[in-house]
């Protein structure tokens, strides 16, 4: 599941039709904006997820987080064929993911969808959450990616809310870190962002503020040909190596192990 260029639509944001006639891998609908009615966001989101999939990209929605108490009829009004997952905002542990597993398969088990079709973005934006990155990001089966919104971070830490200088490398490293150490796609959210440099951090796309950023991105965060070669390279190798009964492969000096195919089947796509 390609998440190069991810636009969030709704009220202050680029509007459903330019992000639809973008190039975007993902759009995201806000069930979460306290300056709207939640019925008309709940109502505006449902009718828009299936246009989403029409156009050929992946539909997502914020949702509340499980402490509002709205979690539930968010999932009600949302969790329908053709929703591809959600982002839960405001993420410190892994107890909040939890909790929306719980809702999440109660209205997939109600409406005929299998468990765990719809996927999970965890949004990490404090120094709680960067310190548990990890275990959020195994703290459910149905995790797709971490994202890190860099200027809530900035705001929790009393620091200056920019996204690629030094003063945030930290928590940009371990929220890298973390979601590649299992398999999910580190995101990056922020005003604005140095798409080239944070693909070259580890991320593998980005919010972005405006649809017009979507090339862009989809440049900056697609693999480059030597990649791609080599990560064909690794499946050949443990496909071969699995054949022969082994649990491992060697590439040159390298050891492919289970993990590293799946990053590689990750990057092919």
């Amino acid at each position: 599941m390609r998440l190069r260029s991810v636009v969030r639509v709704g009220e202050g944001r680029a509007s459903l039709e330019d992000a639809l006639a973008s190039a975007a891998d993902a759009v995201v609908l806000s069930l979460a904006n306290a300056q709207v009615p939640v019925a008309d966001l709940r109502e505006a989101a449902r009718e828009a997820v299936p246009r989403i999939r029409e156009a050929g990209k992946l539909p997502f929605a914020v949702v509340n987080h499980p402490k509002t108490r709205l979690l539930r009829d968010d999932a009600e009004a949302i969790v329908l064929p053709g929703l591809a997952a959600v982002f839960l905002p405001h993420v410190t542990e892994p107890q909040d993911l939890r909790d929306l597993a719980v809702v999440l398969r109660e209205f997939e088990h109600g409406r005929g969808i299998e468990p765990g079709t719809v996927r999970v973005v965890a949004t990490v934006d404090s120094a709680r959450g960067v310190l548990r990155a990890a275990e959020i990001a195994h703290a459910v089966p149905r995790m797709l990616a971490l994202n890190f919104d860099a200027q809530g971070y900035a705001l929790d830490v009393a620091g200056r809310p920019e996204e690629s200088g030094p003063r945030l490398a930290f928590a940009r490293g371990a929220v890298v870190a973390a979601a590649r150490a299992f398999d999910l796609v580190p995101l990056i959210q922020g005003g604005t962002i140095d798409l080239l440099g944070m693909a070259q951090a580890g991320f593998g796309g980005a919010l972005l503020p405006t649809p017009a950023l979507a090339l862009q991105a989809n440049a900056a965060f697609s693999p480059s040909a030597e990649a791609v070669e080599r990560a064909r390279a690794q499946v050949a190798a443990y496909e071969a190596a699995r054949a022969e009964g082994a649990t491992v492969a060697r590439l040159g000096e390298e050891v492919v192990d289970g993990h590293t195919v799946r990053k590689a089947r990750q990057l092919l796509g």
